[in-house]
């Protein structure tokens, strides 16, 4: 077995790999930071954010963190950001984005990918057996089909009482655990951003 092909049954992308990955939120800096911050180069864009933001403005304030990470030596980067409740249709929004993407000349491959709606969604696809290992959420939660509704309300409910439910806190304790090979399956975004990854 290849270097490459253990990294990958491991989950982990091809040690060879050089990239990076932006997002737009201090709670998905965090989690991408705890599974993947050995491995991937990952910044946080200073950008404006929000359900409101155009695509060719999330680009365009990527402009700063694009420039690091070629520096770095970053052949693919991947643009990560939120769908949250945008009024056109999601599959609209990720060809809009793409778009605006391929046309930005900045000297690498630039990808870009979106929770369906938010990264709590992603967390989502595995709940059922997240919840069986985090303290913090009721135990036993059926598993179903979560892409595209509100994920950080609905992660909310699954939350014990006497706990709040907080990004930069759980989300990174929830990425870690999540299984890739089951969430994969229950989140077609979740799919489609690490096959960005070459995962």
């Amino acid at each position: 077995m290849t270097s490459g092909s253990v990294a990958r049954f491991l989950g982990y992308p091809h040690m060879t790999s050089r990239k990076g990955v932006i997002v737009d939120g201090q709670g998905d800096y965090a989690s991408l930071r705890a599974r993947f911050g050995a491995r991937y180069r990952i910044l946080k864009t200073d950008g404006p954010r929000g359900h409101t933001v155009p695509p060719a403005q999330i680009v365009l304030a990527a402009k700063k963190q694009i420039a690091i990470l070629r520096a770095m030596s970053c052949e693919t980067i991947v643009l990560l950001t939120d769908f949250e409740c945008r009024r056109c249709s999601y599959e609209a929004f990720l060809q809009a984005l793409a778009t605006q993407a391929s046309s930005f000349d900045c000297g690498v491959t630039l990808l870009t990918a979106s929770p369906n709606r938010m990264i709590e969604n992603w967390y989502l696809a595995d709940i059922s057996y997240l919840s069986r290992k985090k303290a913090f959420l009721r135990d036993r939660v059926t598993q179903r089909n979560f892409e595209g509704c509100d994920g950080k309300r609905q992660l909310r409910k699954f939350i014990i009482k006497g706990n709040s439910y907080n990004e930069v806190t759980h989300g990174p304790q929830l990425f870690v655990a999540l299984r890739f090979s089951v969430a994969r399956k229950n989140s077609p975004s979740f799919d489609s951003f690490l096959r960005h990854l070459e995962m």
